[in-house]
């Protein structure tokens, strides 16, 4: 087999390289929009659990007259889903990173992302310590002004991440570093911060009722497994009836939360109070994952056809000496997949090429402030199994498209027609 493919190459450069040349540029194409999709919502550390975390970020309260939105208050992440039953870990965390001033006592400031969580979010988000640890609950009910930096903004401070226990000042106070973390990439939405410091309780909305609920922060809930996730969500939804229930006597006042999204759905949330449409969405993948399939399988099924057509002797040849029909078509079939194959790695390799040099261009940050992080991209984001997975089977779906009817002909040949017939 491999024989004769290197044998049609040879033979009919022109048409082996653009076959070569359609596959890989059509698997590039799928390649670079899986990964750009896949960034939103599978499991990559330091978010190794996506698969089975809900997130809930706004919270909506609602009257006759107006309405009111924001994010959420720890008092309200403990009113509504503290004490949820199935979730094993619930964390407070600020929804967005923004801005901040960072310099060592008699330094020059340096500008840096940061956030507020709990303890609990570092048993949920995998970060790596180079050096130290997070800070704890202890550390966030005494109020303590302890910091977790990142190696960056270490080595841009210190020159080293051997900085445990020294000193930062964060808007002219001083913190404490309890510990020291690898870069996390801005493409992750949750777990990004170039310092980490301890939740404190603030409302953003003072002149409305039930501002106790309103806040900067958003909660994220951790179940045992994947299988956890519709039973969280149909649990929080009862919980904020509830409360719902509860508020009613006091006015016309809703409260609208209880509705935590899976990382897949948040990325397809455009507005503070509109649902993920993931009819859309999967619509836009299927079309465009058809689109390369179809387009390059038409190319590449008329290359196969003018490459048979030369072969028409050759098959004659063989099933008059005893070809089976179904021979002909699994060795036709076969030989393609090898060349489809070939296409398929080198445009494996093109995408990682493609993703990893030009991540600011295919990758955004959905943020209001300008990140002070370059966008990275890991090799964990660019290459997974399950990708490579799916990249063999578009080659092998591919194969058929391309190869099936060609093949098929191709076994049905009459052997005296094929030997007699004049080659074109």
């Amino acid at each position: 087999m491999f024989r004769q493919i290197l044998y049609d190459l040879r033979n009919q450069p022109v048409i082996g390289i653009v076959s070569v040349i359609g596959t890989a540029l059509a698997l590039m194409l799928v390649m670079v929009s899986t990964v750009v999709y896949e960034v939103d919502y599978a499991p990559v550390a330091p978010e190794s659990n996506r698969d089975r975390l809900l997130y809930d970020g706004g919270i909506f309260i609602r009257c006759e007259s107006k309405s009111s939105c924001s994010g959420l208050s720890l008092h309200a992440i403990d009113r509504l889903y503290r004490c949820m039953k199935t979730p094993v870990k619930v964390a407070a965390v600020m929804k967005f990173f923004e801005p901040i001033d960072v310099s060592v006592p008699g330094g020059t400031p340096l500008i840096i992302d940061y956030r507020r969580a709990d303890a609990e979010m570092w048993n949920i988000f995998d970060h790596t310590f180079i050096s130290g640890s997070p800070f704890t609950e202890v550390d966030v009910k005494a109020g303590r002004a302890v910091a977790v930096i990142d190696e960056s903004t270490a080595r841009a401070l210190f020159k080293t991440t051997d900085v445990v226990d020294r000193e930062i000042l964060v808007r002219g106070k001083l913190y404490r570093i309890r510990g020291v973390i690898r870069d996390t990439s801005p493409l992750m939405k949750w777990s990004y911060a170039q310092m980490w410091l301890p939740v404190i309780e603030w409302n953003t909305m003072v002149d409305d009722a039930h501002t106790e609920m309103f806040g900067g922060y958003g909660a994220v809930l951790m179940g045992a497994s994947p299988a956890d996730v519709p039973v969280m969500k149909k649990e929080a939804r009862e919980i904020n009836d509830g409360y719902n229930r509860e508020i009613k006597p006091t006015g016309y006042w809703r409260v609208d939360c209880g509705a935590p999204y899976t990382q897949l759905e948040l990325s397809q949330v455009h507005g503070s109070n509109n649902p993920p449409d993931m009819a859309d969405y999967y619509l836009l993948r299927g079309v465009l994952t058809a689109v390369f399939l179809l387009v390059p399988a038409i190319n590449l099924s008329s290359m196969t056809r003018s490459r048979l057509r030369r072969r028409r002797h050759e098959i004659g040849v063989r099933r008059a000496f005893g070809a089976t029909r179904s021979e002909v078509l699994l060795a036709v079939l076969r030989e393609n997949f090898v060349v489809t194959l070939i296409g398929g790695v080198i445009g494996l390799v093109l995408s990682m090429v493609a993703l990893w040099m030009f991540a600011d261009t295919f990758f955004s940050v959905d943020t209001w402030d300008i990140v002070s992080s370059p966008v990275r991209v890991s090799g964990e984001m660019l290459f997974r199994w399950s990708t490579f997975g799916w990249a063999l089977l578009f080659c092998f779906v591919l194969n058929l498209l391309s190869a099936g009817i060609p093949a098929w002909r191709a076994s049905r040949l009459n052997p005296v027609e094929a030997i007699n017939q004049v080659e074109d």
